[in-house]
C-alpha cells in the first residue's frame, strides 16, 4: 500500500478525571486498526489512527478535535468519554465542520445530529433490565447518586422510571459536583446509611466512583445494601482492595467474559500488545465497555468508508447509518433513525478476584431516546425562548444609542458588571453580540468568548432545536417582553458541561435597522438547595438525621402496599427508651442528645439490610422490617436492640445507661393499615413497660382488649371522685395479745359503672397515667378525717390508721416553702 493513509482521529482521556480508562482505549483503537491493515486496509489505502489526549474535560476536547481535524488532517473522529466532553465536540466541532463522529461510550441520548454516532448503551439499554433484577433480587427501595450533569437526568431518570413501574420506591437522591472531596463523600454515606435502601445506585466518574466505593466499604454498608452502577469494570476494580470490589453489580460490565469469538480473538491480540504485560487479573491489559465501544467504533468506520468507496463525509454519514458491524459483544447494528445501535446488554457481578461474572444476559436491546431527549425535549411547544425571569432596570433596550457619551456608556457597563445577573443580547440568529460579567460567571466563559456564540448553546442540548424556533417566533411576535415570572424555570448549561436552574427573561428592541433580542437569567441554584433543604427537614428528625413521623408514615404506606402486592409480612419495632427523662433532667439536655444520637446508630448498625430506622419524637425510635419471612428473626433483634441499649454510655466521667421498652406488631398490606400498624406496636410497647421494662413484648389480639380496658380506666378514673365512685374499706390490724385491735389499714376500693375493677388493675394504671395523685390525695383527706373523728370518739384508745403510697406520690411531693417544716 504506497496511497497515503486515511487518518482517523481517536480521543481518549489520558489525563484529567477518567485518565484511568485512556491507556485501555488507544490499544483497543490500535488493534481495530492494525486488523483492518492486515487486512488490505481501507480502498487500498492504510489506516491511520491518530490519538489526541481529550484531558476528560470539554474545552481540552474540543481542542483535541481541532487538532485532529486541523494538524492532523483525520477524515472522522472517534471520542469521548466524558458526556459533557462529548456534547462539546459534537455541538462544536463536528456539527460545525461536518465531520462524521462516532461515540464509544455509554451516555444519556442528549445529542441529535446528522453527523454523529453512537455505539455504545443508552439508559434503557442499561437500565431497563438492570433496575427490576436488583430489585427482585434484593428489594424495591433504592437510593440514587452521582456526579451532576447529565446523569440525573439521564441514566438515573431512567432508572427511577423503572422502578418506580415496579412499584419500588426511591428513598433517597444526591447529586454532587465532578471532583468531590472526602466532606461531601461522607455526607452523602451519611445519609444512604439511614436510608433504609434496599440497593445503591451510585454514578460518579473515574476516580470519584472508586474514593465513594472505598469509603463505602470502609463504613460496613456492604453488608446493608447491594450497590448497582452503570459503569464498574476491571480499570476501576484494580484500585479497589478484593473486600471493597467483590459483590458489586454493573450494567456495563462484561467484555472479558463474553464467549464470542471474536472477543477471544481481541483477548489474544490484546495479550500481546507491546504495553501489556498480562491480561486482568494477572497484569493491567483489560477490556471494558470503553475499550470495546472503541474497537466497534474503528471497525464501523472501516465498514462505512468500504460501503461508500470513499472517505467523503457525506457518504460515509450515509453509510453509516445502515451498517451492522460485528464486535466483540455481538452483532452491532446501527439504528438510521436515531444514530444509536441496537446494542447487547449484560448484568455482571464482580468476584473476589477482580473479575466479573455474567449473572443476566438480555440479549440486543434497540436504542429508546430518553423522553426528555426527544424533539426538544420536555417543555417543548410554545413557551417562550431562553429563560423567564428578568430584572427590568438592567433591560438592554435602555442602551445609550451609538454617539452617546462614552462616559455614560462606560458607566451603565460597569453597572452591568457587577450585577449578580447574567445580560445577553443576540442578533434574531441568536449569535451572542455582547455579554456582561455575570453572564461570563454564570457560564464559564471568557467575556471576549462571548461575541459570535450561539446563544443556544447556553442551553442543554435536548432544549436548543426548540429554541431555534422559540426564538424566531419571539422576535417575528408583537411582544416586546417576556419578563420573569412567565414561565417555569429553564435549565442553563456551563461551559464544562454542568447545568443549573435558572429563571430569565427576553426583550427586543430596535437598534438602527436591526433588531436586538436581550436575555436577562438569574442562577436560582441556592433558592432551590433552600428548598430542597426545607423539605429534608419536613421529612427528617435534624438531630439523628433519621426519617422522622411524617416520613416514616409514608414509608410504611409504601411498605404496605408492596406487602399487599407480593403477599410476604412486615414488621414494626416501636422502641421507647425507660426513664429517658430522668437522663436529661439529671445530666442535661446535651446529655439527652448524645444519647439519643448513640441510640439512633446502635439501631442503624443492628438491623437488617433494607430496614429503615425513624425516630418518632422525644425518646421514640422505630424500625420499619419488610419481607418478613421467620416471626423469630424479627424477635431475634428486638432482643439484639435491648442486649445493645443496655451496655453503658461514657459521658463526663460517668457513666449512662438507658434501656428500651420495645413493641413489637406484625401486619401485611391485605388486612393492615398504617394507623393499625403504628397503634400495635405502640400497645405492645406499653405491655413492656407494664412488665418491668428493658424487655420486649409482641402484640396479639388479646393485648388491643387489654388495651381497650386500660383506656376505659385510664378514663374512668379522671372522673371516679367526681362521680363518688371511690371508697375505703378498712382492715383492722390485731394484736396477738389478748386480740385488742390496735390498728386499721385503709383499702382503696372502686364501684365503676361496669362493676368493681380490683385495685391490682386499677392502681397501676394511675400510677402510670398520674391519676395517683388526686386519687392519693383524696385517700389521705378521708383518713385524716376518719383519725379525728376517732380520737375525738375514743380519745388514746382510738386505733392508729395506715395508708399505703404510691413512689409516684413520694416522687411528686411538692417543695416546702422556705421556712416550712416538713413532717
Amino acid at each position: 500500500m504506497t496511497q497515503p493513509p486515511i487518518r482517523l482521529g481517536l480521543m481518549p482521556p489520558l489525563t484529567g478525571l477518567v485518565k484511568l480508562y485512556g491507556p485501555e482505549i488507544s490499544w483497543a483503537g490500535q488493534i481495530a486498526v492494525e486488523e483492518i491493515n492486515a487486512a488490505g486496509g481501507l480502498l487500498g489505502r492504510p489506516l491511520e489512527l491518530v490519538i489526541e489526549d481529550d484531558g476528560s474535560m470539554p474545552d481540552t476536547a474540543v481542542a483535541a478535535a481541532q487538532r485532529l481535524l486541523d494538524t492532523h488532517g483525520c477524515a472522522a473522529l472517534i471520542g469521548n468519554l466524558l458526556s459533557n466532553s462529548r456534547i462539546a465536540v459534537a455541538d462544536r466541532v463536528a456539527e460545525t465542520r461536518r465531520v462524521p463522529y462516532l461515540n464509544f461510550s455509554f451516555y444519556e441520548g442528549s445529542i441529535s445530529s446528522r453527523y454523529f454516532f453512537h455505539f455504545a448503551a443508552l439508559p434503557n439499554q442499561q437500565i431497563a433490565c438492570m433496575i427490576p433484577y436488583m430489585a427482585k433480587r434484593f428489594g424495591p427501595k433504592m437510593f440514587f447518586a452521582g456526579n451532576n450533569y447529565e446523569w440525573p437526568r439521564g441514566s438515573i431518570d431512567a432508572a427511577k422510571r423503572s422502578l418506580r413501574a415496579l412499584g419500588g420506591e426511591v428513598v433517597g437522591e444526591n447529586y454532587l459536583p465532578i471532583g468531590l472531596g472526602p466532606e461531601p463523600i461522607e455526607a452523602l454515606l451519611d445519609d444512604v446509611a439511614k436510608s433504609g435502601a434496599d440497593v445503591f445506585v451510585p454514578y460518579f466518574a473515574g476516580t470519584d466512583q472508586i474514593e465513594l466505593l472505598n469509603r463505602f466499604a470502609r463504613r460496613g454498608l456492604k453488608r446493608k445494601m447491594a450497590v448497582v452502577m452503570g459503569h464498574y469494570d476491571e480499570a476501576m476494580v484494580r484500585y479497589l482492595e478484593p473486600q471493597v470490589r467483590v459483590d458489586l453489580y454493573s450494567s456495563n460490565t462484561y467484555f472479558m467474559e463474553v464467549a464470542t469469538a471474536l472477543n477471544q480473538r481481541y483477548l489474544e491480540r490484546l495479550r500481546q500488545h507491546p504495553q501489556v504485560d498480562a491480561l486482568w487479573p494477572a497484569g493491567r491489559g483489560v477490556l471494558t465497555n470503553f475499550g470495546e465501544g472503541t474497537y466497534c467504533c474503528v471497525r464501523a468506520y472501516a465498514q462505512a468508508v468500504t460501503q461508500a468507496g470513499t472517505t467523503e463525509p457525506e457518504a460515509v454519514v450515509a453509510a453509516l447509518e445502515q451498517v451492522v458491524v460485528e464486535s466483540c459483544q455481538g452483532l452491532v447494528r446501527m439504528d438510521p433513525r436515531t444514530h444509536h445501535a441496537e446494542v447487547n446488554s449484560y448484568l455482571a457481578r464482580c468476584r473476589l478476584d477482580g473479575t466479573f461474572e455474567i449473572v443476566e444476559s438480555f440479549g440486543r436491546l434497540p436504542p429508546e431516546i430518553p423522553e426528555r431527549y426527544r424533539s426538544g425535549g420536555s417543555g417543548s411547544g410554545s413557551s417562550p425562548p431562553l429563560l423567564a425571569k428578568s430584572t427590568p432596570a438592567l433591560s438592554l433596550r435602555e442602551l445609550p444609542k451609538p454617539g452617546s457619551a462614552s462616559s455614560m456608556r462606560d458607566i451603565f457597563r460597569r453597572i452591568l458588571d457587577n450585577t449578580d445577573v447574567a445580560v445577553i443580547a443576540t442578533d434574531v440568529e441568536g449569535v451572542i453580540l455582547q455579554a456582561n460579567q455575570g453572564a461570563s460567571r454564570m457560564f464559564g466563559y471568557e467575556p471576549e468568548e462571548f461575541p459570535g456564540l450561539s446563544v443556544h448553546l447556553l442551553l442543554p442540548p435536548h432544549h436548543r432545536q426548540h429554541h431555534v424556533t422559540a426564538l424566531r417566533e419571539f422576535e417575528r411576535g408583537d411582544a416586546l417582553e417576556i419578563p420573569m415570572g412567565n414561565r417555569g424555570e429553564v435549565s442553563g448549561y456551563r461551559r464544562d458541561g454542568t447545568q443549573f436552574p435558572a429563571e430569565a427573561s427576553i426583550s427586543k428592541f430596535r437598534d438602527d435597522d436591526r433588531t436586538v433580542l436581550v436575555a436577562t437569567l438569574r442562577d436560582i441554584t441556592a433558592k432551590r438547595h433552600a428548598e430542597q433543604e426545607l423539605t429534608w427537614r419536613a421529612t427528617h428528625d435534624p438531630l439523628t438525621r433519621l426519617p422522622n413521623r411524617a416520613l416514616i408514615r409514608e414509608r410504611l404506606d409504601n411498605a404496605l402496599r408492596r406487602s399487599q402486592r407480593t403477599g410476604q409480612a412486615l414488621a414494626l419495632l416501636f422502641i421507647d427508651l425507660d426513664h429517658f427523662k430522668l437522663i436529661n433532667d439529671s445530666f442535661g439536655h446535651d446529655a439527652g442528645d448524645r444519647l439519643l444520637v448513640r441510640v439512633a446508630n446502635i439501631l442503624l448498625e443492628l438491623v437488617r439490610a433494607g430496614d429503615t430506622v425513624g425516630r418518632l419524637g422525644g425518646d421514640e425510635f422505630v424500625v420499619l422490617c419488610e419481607y418478613v419471612e421467620r416471626t423469630e428473626a424479627i424477635e431475634h433483634l428486638a432482643e439484639r436492640i435491648n442486649d445493645a441499649l443496655r451496655i453503658p454510655m461514657a459521658f463526663e466521667g460517668r457513666e449512662l445507661t438507658c434501656t428500651a421498652s420495645i413493641g413489637l406488631a406484625l401486619g401485611q398490606g391485605a388486612t393492615s393499615s398504617v394507623e393499625d400498624m403504628l397503634r400495635n406496636a405502640d400497645i405492645a410497647m406499653y405491655v413492656s413497660k407494664e412488665q418491668g421494662r428493658d424487655t420486649w413484648r409482641g402484640f396479639s389480639a388479646e393485648l388491643t382488649k387489654q388495651a381497650r380496658q386500660r383506656l376505659d380506666i385510664v378514663n374512668g378514673l379522671r372522673q371516679a371522685i367526681e362521680r363518688d365512685e371511690l371508697h375505703l374499706m378498712f382492715q383492722p390490724i390485731v394484736s396477738t395479745h389478748g386480740g385488742r385491735i390496735q390498728g386499721v389499714e385503709a383499702l382503696l376500693r372502686w364501684q365503676s359503672p361496669q362493676g368493681p375493677i380490683s385495685p391490682a388493675v386499677f392502681v397501676p394504671i394511675a400510677e402510670q397515667s398520674g391519676s395517683i395523685l388526686p386519687i392519693g390525695r383524696w385517700v389521705f383527706e378521708q383518713v385524716c378525717v376518719l383519725q379525728a373523728r376517732l380520737k375525738q370518739r375514743l380519745g388514746c384508745n382510738a386505733p392508729y390508721l395506715s395508708v399505703n403510697l404510691s413512689t409516684v406520690q413520694l416522687s411528686n411531693h411538692p417543695p416546702a416553702k422556705p421556712g416550712a417544716v416538713r413532717p
